[in-house]
């Protein structure tokens, strides 16, 4: 009889064991899958919110406004943006550009002070890097040229203005006064980190341009690419600065200026180490049960002996076992994980007020994303850990002698 025959009977006649083992590695299998899966989300979301809010997937600033952003020092400009935005739109890696005007800000309700922080967009171009109508939670965009603009609802909340109603803020000129400017709210938005709702509102750029008095100046240039090649764009973008003749902006990929993907360097490796440790404690009950199953089976190891089933052999038929095993566990715990995951895809886990505080590039509704090449590694990976946990145990049957297993 071949051993792989033997060892599938075998599973089958220690079945409340077996069935042990395959749950303890499915649990593990199953919660690493998830916690990649939402690992994958993590990422897909910090790069979406850096790319659309924070730092574009390349952004243009002056090199001194990096270096004092702290204060607010809405006097270092891009200059001339549109003539940079009309080179940069004819690099060939360049897929969409995203002028913005930063405007600190601040506005009073009785005796309290409320931070806000206003974002002036080229409405156009804004529609193709990204998706605005997503955000509006209710009411509609401001309409380029106006007065208009659309609140974060926690800001409109704790400002105590309807829709349809106005906001007056205090900023800072790029002449270093002050200037207060009222908003018609025509629209409350919905971003998908929660510090923006409490202090974001987004307004036309020719309108944020003039209360700042930026003349044909920019804060920030935000820039995409259709492959994710940040590096050549970043050369693109390097070139278009060059040709301009613009002097003193700084050219950064986003990797280098978000607190976001600083955290995920850190979370894949955090998260591999959680993995190796539920592949281990699931381990351990596969190397408990199989000692276990040895010591049972002492009588039918020396029976095996005496038919001629030495050394090798021995350990073949145990870790065959294992294989079967930990291949069963392992997927039935990766099609729980599947099997969990793509709902959530949909409905998303939603962290609510946990979120509130934090200052990261994260949504408060998180999104798992599958991730094949990911979910087979755990699938290999687990099955794999199951078979080499049953080594040891198989080595320690095989040094059993036939005679003395036999008087057992």
């Amino acid at each position: 009889m071949k051993i792989s025959t033997i060892a599938f009977r075998n599973v089958f006649r220690n079945g409340r064991r077996s069935l042990l083992s395959i749950i303890a590695i499915a649990v593990a299998a199953f919660s690493i899958t998830m916690l990649f899966s939402v690992l994958e989300g993590i990422k897909v979301d910090v790069r979406h919110n850096s790319w659309n809010y924070e730092t574009g997937e390349v952004r243009l600033r002056h090199a001194e406004f990096d270096r004092y952003e702290h204060l607010n020092p809405v006097q270092y400009v891009v200059p001339d943006y549109a003539g940079i935005v009309e080179r940069l739109q004819g690099q060939p890696h360049v897929w969409r550009v995203s002028p913005r005007i930063n405007v600190p800000a601040a506005a009073f309700r009785d005796d309290r002070q409320i931070a806000a922080r206003g974002i002036g967009v080229d409405l156009e171009l804004e529609r193709g890097y990204q998706d605005l109508e997503d955000i509006v939670a209710s009411g509609r965009l401001p309409e380029p040229g106006t007065s208009e603009a659309i609140l974060g609802h926690a800001l409109a909340r704790d400002l105590g203005v309807e829709l349809g109603g106005q906001a007056t803020f205090l900023t800072q000129t790029r002449l270093r006064t002050s200037n207060a400017f009222t908003v018609d709210v025509v629209g409350f938005a919905d971003f998908p980190m929660a510090g923006m709702n409490r202090t974001a509102f987004i307004l036309p750029l020719e309108s944020a341009a003039r209360y700042l008095r930026m003349g044909d100046g920019v804060s920030e240039i935000f820039v995409k690419s259709d492959n994710g090649d940040f590096e050549a764009l970043t050369s693109d973008v390097r070139d278009a600065v060059r040709e301009s003749g613009a002097e003193g902006l700084s050219v950064t990929p986003w990797t280098e200026v978000s607190g976001g993907w600083a955290y995920l360097q850190m979370a894949d490796v955090v998260y591999n180490i959680m993995a190796l440790v539920f592949f281990i404690l699931g381990s351990t009950v596969v190397i408990n049960t199989t000692m276990m199953t040895i010591h049972e089976r002492t009588r039918e190891i020396g029976t095996l002996g005496a038919m001629g089933m030495h050394g090798d052999e021995l350990v073949r038929l145990f870790f065959a076992e294992a294989a079967y095993i930990g291949v069963a566990g392992s997927l039935a715990g990766v099609l729980l994980g599947i099997g969990v995951t793509i709902p959530l895809q949909q409905i998303g886990i939603d962290f609510g007020v946990a979120m509130e505080m934090a200052n990261m590039d994260i949504s408060s509704v998180l999104y798992p994303v599958l991730n094949l090449r990911s979910t087979l590694v755990v699938f290999v990976y687990s099955s794999a850990v199951a078979m080499i946990a049953s080594v040891f145990p198989a080595r320690r049957a095989a040094k059993l002698k036939p005679v003395e297993a036999l008087r057992e």
